[in-house]
């Protein structure tokens, strides 16, 4: 059981899914998603989001029947010792490539958008220091980094927003339902990569104050943010059209033609600045989980070992791969899905069906 001073607030649970949940999914989303979807992109990106949200009540209910347990008691438990290690194992290896891309495209992000000349490779490291420190401490440090980001992405949000909506030509998304529907499918899965947050809340599992009502802030705090990217990515393609795809990164790209962006010179870099504030937490709170889930796999009294070796793992990855992301990209999204969407979905069913418990009642608080 969680120490109560280390315990999140609901609250704080629905900041970091209003916060860090869109930074990751406005730089090479979108176009990644036109590449499959075309002008249906949206639809693909809403499909994507309500599976989420769908993992995301399964996991909520789990909560429920279980009281105050963490989601390693509820399977210990109910299913032994060896069953919540081996679980978290694949769990670590689940966060471990929920952080690998961000990563990589975070970086190369910075490089193209940021910097006239290419940067030393080095230059995105320091992420990996904040990382490790982050790892080190209680999951209520990234409560409180919601709480101050939630108002930094709101603000970013708006700001991209403001600046693109008046230069889309909103034919483009025309007619909103087209033939192959295989083509919108095939975009959902293909961009796995950027959702399964759903999945997160069974890592918060046993480590939050239950308050009445908590579910529903949570769920439409997911969905408040899944609105927003839904809503800049059919900006997005209303601006680009058919060449969208072509267009990398979103967000420094669907914001220039805004005649604020050409008369006060390029106002979209506060948004972009911004936003790669929630970025960095964003890209950090998978590879928390990953060191907290071998942690107790192995059964460890401190982080610090998972937590070094977890981002050494990452920063070589970033080293030998940054400048290879497209290469990554698409063995990705050719075989590393299957294994994402399996663990977010396929386990997170599994465990409502076999570890069901009973229910509890939350008490006011």
């Amino acid at each position: 059981m969680t120490n109560q001073k280390n315990m999140l607030k609901v609250r704080q649970i629905c900041f970091i899914y209003l916060a860090l949940m869109p930074a990751t999914k406005l730089a090479i989303f979108p176009s990644f998603l036109a590449n499959y979807a075309g002008g249906q992109l949206w639809l693909s990106a809403i499909i994507g989001f309500a599976v989420d949200i769908a993992v995301l009540l399964l996991a909520i209910w789990l909560g429920k029947r279980h009281g105050d347990k963490t989601l390693y008691e509820i399977i210990k438990d109910s299913g032994g010792e060896w069953m919540a290690k081996a679980l978290f194992i694949v769990y670590a290896l689940f966060f471990l490539c929920k952080s690998a891309i961000p990563v990589i495209e975070q970086k190369a992000y910075i490089e193209k958008t940021l910097y006239e000349v290419m940067p030393r490779p080095f230059i995105s490291y320091p992420l990996f220091i904040v990382s490790l420190y982050a790892c080190l401490k209680s999951l209520k440090i990234f409560g409180r980094v919601a709480d101050i980001t939630v108002g930094i992405t709101v603000v970013a949000l708006i700001a991209a927003l403001f600046l693109s909506v008046p230069a889309g030509d909103y034919s483009n998304l025309l007619p909103i339902f087209q033939k192959p529907a295989y083509s919108v499918i095939n975009g959902a899965f293909r961009s796995i990569l950027w959702h399964s947050e759903g999945a997160y809340m069974l890592m918060f599992i046993g480590k939050f104050r239950k308050e009445k009502h908590y579910a529903k802030k949570i769920i439409l705090s997911y969905a408040g943010a899944a609105v927003t990217v839904v809503l800049f990515v059919a900006v997005f393609y209303a601006v680009y059209g058919p060449v969208s795809p072509s267009q990398t990164f979103a967000l420094p790209t669907v914001t220039i033609f805004s005649v604020n962006s050409t008369n006060a010179g390029r106002m979209d870099f506060v948004a972009i600045f911004l936003l790669l504030v929630s970025q960095v937490f964003a890209i950090i709170l998978p590879l928390y989980f990953c060191t907290d889930c071998l942690k107790q796999a192995f059964d460890l009294k401190t982080p610090l070992v998972p937590a070094i070796c977890v981002n050494a793992v990452i920063a070589l990855f970033s080293l030998f791969f940054g400048s290879k992301l497209q290469n990554v990209l698409e063995f990705s999204t050719k075989y590393l899905s299957y294994f994402i969407l399996a663990v977010s979905i396929g386990v997170t069913v599994l465990l409502t069906i076999f570890f069901r418990g009973r229910k509890y009642e939350v008490q006011k608080g």
